[in-house]
């Protein structure tokens, strides 16, 4: 993926896309495996775990993010999944960081494992909102696809790319 500060985009794609709608793969599917996939994304200490709560609210946040994500292929506004992704992002208890150089950014005020790891994916949502790559990061529309994807001409694309010449016209 390329784009305006691709690593904060790149990780919100790689998020979304650890469940594949079209082969029904979930990276994220057990605890364990949940755990795993975060450790090499780089978002969870070795030898940390989800707990069974933890990881209910870890596949909300991916769904939410999902949700929000086709909203932007779809070119609507949606309260309700907004709503959503909201409440599953405030368990990284963000704080508003200074610099010496006043420079300003967000950080994780959280302790727990869990909350760095919602905290990540908040910073990222907040970064490529300020470079502006949110909007162009989108879920296909394609029946039974869903994989995230970033289309940084803004061209309105609605489908990946494996999808977006059958549905082109």
């Amino acid at each position: 993926m390329t784009g305006p500060d691709s690593g904060a985009p790149q990780l919100i794609q790689s998020f979304a896309n650890t469940l594949n709608a079209g082969s029904g793969t979930d990276l994220l599917l057990t605890r364990e495996q949940a755990a795993g996939w975060l450790r090499v994304a780089g978002l969870l200490p070795e030898g940390a775990g989800l707990t069974g709560s933890e990881h209910g609210a870890l596949l909300r946040l991916r769904e939410s993010l999902r949700d929000v994500l086709k909203d932007h292929a779809e070119d609507r506004e949606d309260a309700a999944n907004a709503a959503r992704l909201t409440r599953a992002l405030a368990d990284g208890r963000l704080v508003l960081t200074v610099g010496p150089a006043s420079t300003v950014g967000l950080a994780s005020a959280a302790r727990a494992s869990y909350s760095s790891v919602v905290a990540a994916v908040a910073v990222a949502v907040a970064a490529s909102a300020a470079s502006g790559a949110w909007l162009g990061l989108k879920s296909c529309s394609a029946p039974g696809c869903g994989l995230a994807f970033f289309d940084g001409a803004a061209s309105g694309a609605r489908h990946c790319p494996a999808h977006s010449a059958a549905h082109a016209g």
